[in-house]
């Protein structure tokens, strides 16, 4: 077993879809009912290119294979101008890996190149699902939202907060 935590590509963008496609409808079913997920699944569970180009988006694998993903942007997805503050984007793990800190490794990853980056915090949309894991992460809470996922489609979430340790 060889665990290797490295940066996305464009080229990855078959596997992190396969891996998106398994993780949501399975994870999301106790806190999202089957029409949210029926409508948001489309949406939600397809990589962006331009995150996978990005260089701040990254890859858990275990012996090669796709386990875990998630990364950050400078700025809000659709953001022109990023301020101080970051967004942590599409962090997920394949059912069948869980529990193995793959997610947390990724987090700790995007928590530091983010503060060397010279981001003051990081947000995030969490699933109402993740909230907890985002908490111990060292994300607060903010606000309950409706997020716009495209397609005039909302989807319930909850917006986080973490400062990051040298702006704190």
């Amino acid at each position: 077993m060889t665990i290797t935590l490295r940066k996305a590509t464009p080229a990855d963008r078959p596997a992190v879809d396969r891996l998106l496609a398994a993780v949501y409808p399975q994870m999301l079913a106790a806190d999202y009912s089957a029409e949210v997920l029926r409508i948001a699944h489309p949406l939600i569970a397809r990589s962006n290119p331009d995150l996978l180009a990005s260089g701040t988006y990254h890859l858990v694998e275990d012996s090669g294979v796709l386990v875990s993903v998630g990364g950050w942007s400078r700025g809000y997805p659709t953001a022109q101008n990023a301020g101080d503050t970051g967004h942590v984007r599409h962090v997920a793990t394949h059912p069948d890996h869980l529990h193995r800190g793959h997610a947390a490794r990724i987090m700790h990853h995007v928590l530091a190149e983010a503060q060397a980056a010279g981001f003051a915090r990081l947000e995030c949309l969490s699933t109402v699902t993740a909230r907890r894991f985002y908490a111990g992460m060292g994300f607060r809470a903010q606000t309950e939202i409706d997020a716009d996922i495209g397609g005039g489609v909302t989807f319930p979430a909850v917006k986080m907060e973490a400062m990051l340790p040298a702006y704190a």
